[in-house]
Order: structure tokens, then sequence, then C-alpha cells
């Protein structure tokens, strides 16, 4: 294997472990791609740059116009009054008609009408004006791989959290089984003389306190299922398939700095200052060629007399080469260009501190991921041993061992380390797609 192909697989090689993994939103990314409203404006700046590129590129190419003129005038010099006279004379003395007494010479000929190409031959204005829109249409592209690899990012942390969401409903639907199941056993044991009312109370009051947050769950679940399908250009309400909780479960294939380093080959942030970059190259290149001539060759093939005719009595034509060259104005050309070259100074600072901004980023959100990740598995024992004692405390309580206070205690604390375990789990997910977003890990097509 040669040196050059090994570089290209260590250079590939986050790519391919990001490539592994399974992609369980893959599909409702691909969706919000397509579907998308924000998206599709992009999409369309994206054409109108496009077609700015091809207005700039027809500078190069003929330009043919077809002028067409017929004029009544008055007060207009006629030389066929100072020639009629002079014809006159000379006719009187000769004795004959030889010279036309009834010439109509007025300037300019009431017709003309002209076919006119012109071709530029040097002109480094549209040379540099189509590099102009060249590089802005490469940013307006960039702009909307930002915005499509925002977009994949906001999709998929919309699913996050209506999962999220779908398991706190899910625990709390579960504890109001247990509530209500309390509730009943209170009331039986009142009528039956071996309870005492306050113990009613306090189980109505469990049973109220989990319905009402049973209820707050479900609207955050129909809120959330809203806004994701919103991005994904659905009617609001259409149902949103759920995704096993073990498809969720993403891992950190690659290191910090390989995050790092793959951000900076691949954020299309950075793309987008370049193209700026080469504008203001292209700005330069507009003020400086103010100083230089432009040529350019004029054919014109047409018709004038007095009268409009179109024959071979009347034609005329004229081949003409243009030079044109601006030698003052003021000094505005100077400054175009200084403030040209000073903006490309400004997008390569810019460029710099964008892509420190980008290290610390991908550096908090990888480190923010991995904390959470740990997370999970203390997450996880507190809900195991908080089911633990509930199942212990329950049994004493049916024995009639354990109060009613321990009771609703053991099942206050297992339904807050379900809800904890399902935030802990929401937060690792979201922290890994924040992270999956700083580093350009997904690929946008």
């Amino acid at each position: 294997m040669t040196l050059f192909k090994s570089l290209a697989i260590l250079a590939l090689l986050p790519s391919l472990l990001v490539a592994q993994q399974p992609d369980p939103l893959g599909t409702l990314v691909a969706e919000a791609l397509r579907n998308n409203l924000g998206l599709e404006a992009e999409r369309l700046a994206v054409r109108r740059a496009a077609a700015d590129v091809a207005d700039a590129r027809g500078l190069f190419f003929p330009s043919v116009t077809i002028d067409s003129r017929y004029s009544k005038q008055g007060g207009t010099l006629n030389f066929g009054d100072l020639l009629n006279p002079a014809f006159v004379a000379l006719n009187q003395l000769r004795g004959t008609n030889d010279f036309p007494t009834n010439l109509d010479l007025t300037l300019p000929l009431a017709h003309d009408s002209r076919v006119r190409l012109v071709q530029p031959l040097f002109n480094e204005t549209i040379r540099h004006n189509y590099a102009l829109a060249r590089r802005r249409h490469g940013a307006q592209e960039s702009q909307r791989r930002v915005a499509a690899r925002r977009l994949a990012a906001e999709v998929q942390m919309a699913y996050v959290s209506l999962a999220a969401a779908r398991s706190s409903e899910a625990v709390y639907e579960s504890s109001l089984d247990l509530v209500t199941e309390n509730q009943r056993v209170t009331e039986r044991l009142l009528a039956a003389g071996r309870g005492t009312p306050d113990a009613v109370f306090r189980a109505r009051a469990e049973r109220s306190d989990v319905e009402q947050r049973l209820a707050e769950a479900g609207e955050q679940v129909d809120a959330a299922a809203r806004a994701l399908n919103r991005m994904l250009g659905r009617p609001l309400d259409t149902s949103v398939p759920t995704i096993p909780d073990s498809a969720l479960a993403f891992e950190l294939t690659m290191g910090e700095d390989e995050a790092v380093a793959h951000a900076l080959a691949h954020r299309e942030e950075l793309e987008l200052v370049d193209a700026g970059v080469g504008a203001a190259r292209a700005a330069v290149g507009i003020a400086t060629a103010a100083y230089l001539p432009s040529v350019s060759l004029a054919l014109d093939y047409g018709f004038q007399g007095q009268n409009v005719r179109f024959d071979r009595q009347s034609d005329y034509w004229v081949a003409s080469v243009v030079v044109s060259w601006n030698l003052f104005n003021g000094g505005r050309d100077a400054a175009r260009r200084s403030a040209a070259r000073a903006e490309a100074d400004r997008l390569r600072v810019t460029r710099r501190d964008l892509e420190d901004g980008i290290r610390l980023e991908v550096r908090q959100a990888y480190e923010a991921a991995a904390v959470a990740r740990t997370a999970i598995a203390t997450a996880e024992t507190r809900r195991a041993a908080a089911r633990r004692s509930f199942e212990l405390v329950q049994r004493r309580y049916d024995e009639g061992v354990a109060s009613q206070i321990e009771f609703l205690d053991a099942r206050t604390q297992l339904t807050n380390a379900g809800v904890n375990l399902t935030i802990t789990a929401d937060r690792y997910a979201l922290g890994f797609l924040d992270m999956e977003r700083a580093a350009a890990l997904r690929a946008i097509d």
C-alpha cells in the first residue's frame, strides 16, 4: 500500500466510522430536506444566484439590437436651402437643368433603421464581474448547505424531544395505575372501618397530582409532534411513528481531536466565508479594471433617408472599433478598490475567528455528550434501586406493615427516577446530535 493511499484512508476514517453507525433518524432527515419550506426558499435563492451567473456570462457574447426611427422636424438646419439657390444659378448660367434644385438635406435624416452588433474584445470589468457572480453563487450554495445541516440537527432533536415526552407520558401513565389502585384500597379500608379519612384525601391528592402531570406530558407530546411535522412539511396533526429507544442509543465512535479536525474540514460556514473572500477579491478586480480601457467591435447595417425605404439605394453599413477609457472620476475607483481589499482582509480575520469558534463549539459539545453518556448509567442504577425499594415497600404495605406515607413516597421516588432516566437519556441524545452537527458528521447532499 502506497503512502498516498494510507493517508487517504486515515483522512476518510472519521467519515467511515460515522457511516458504519445505524441511522434511525435518516428517513426523517431526508424527508425534511425534501419538503421543508425554509430550505426550499434557500434552494430558490441558489437558483437566483445561478441565473445571475448566466447573466454575467452573457456579457462575454455579442449583443444584437434593432433600432428604427422616423422623425418630423421643424426649425432644424436644411442644407438644401443653402445648395438649391446655388444650383438654380448654375443651371441658369449654363442654360441646363443638370443640377437638382429641390434638395432636402435636413439632418438628422427623417428615417433611420439599423441592426447593430456589439462584441466586447477586451473588457476586464466583464471578466471580474463574472468571477464575482460565480463566487456569490458558491456562497449561496454554502448558505443552503448551512441551513440544511441546521435543519437536519433540528429534526433529529425534535424527534428526540418527542420520544422523551412520550417516555415521560408512559411513566406517568404507569404511576396513575398505581395511585388509582391505592385510592381504591384506601377508600375500601375507610368503608370497612380500618382506614382514616386523611389517608383517602392523601391518596386522592396523589392521584390528582399524577393526572395533572400526565396531562402536561400529553400536551408536550402533541406540541413536539406538531413542531416536528412542521419541519417535515407535513400537516401538523400527522401521526409520527415511534422509533425504538434502543435505536436511539448513539455511540461516540471518534475522539475529540478527530471530531474537531472533521469539523474544520467539512463545516459549510467556512466554505461560506471562503466564498466571501473570493467575492471580495473579484470586487478588487472590478475596481482595478476601471483603470484599463475597454475595446469593442461594433457593426451597423441599416437604411436611412428622408423617406421610409428599404432598398439598395438607401442602405448603409458601418464597422467601428470603439475604445473607452475612464481617465479620472474623482478617485472613486481607488476608493472602491481600497474598500474591497479591506473587506477581503476582514473576511480572512473572520475565518480565523470562525475556526476558533468551531473548535470551541465541537469540544464543548463533545464533552457535554460524553458527560451525559456517563450519567445514563447512574440514572439507570437509581431507577433500578427505586424500583426494588418500591417493590419491597409495596409488599410490606399490602401486608399492613408499611404506612401509606412510605408507600406513596416510594412510588414518588420510582416515578421521579423514571422521569430522571428519560431526561438523562434525552440530554445525552441531544448532546450527541449537537456534537454531530458541530463536527459536521452527517453527510448533507
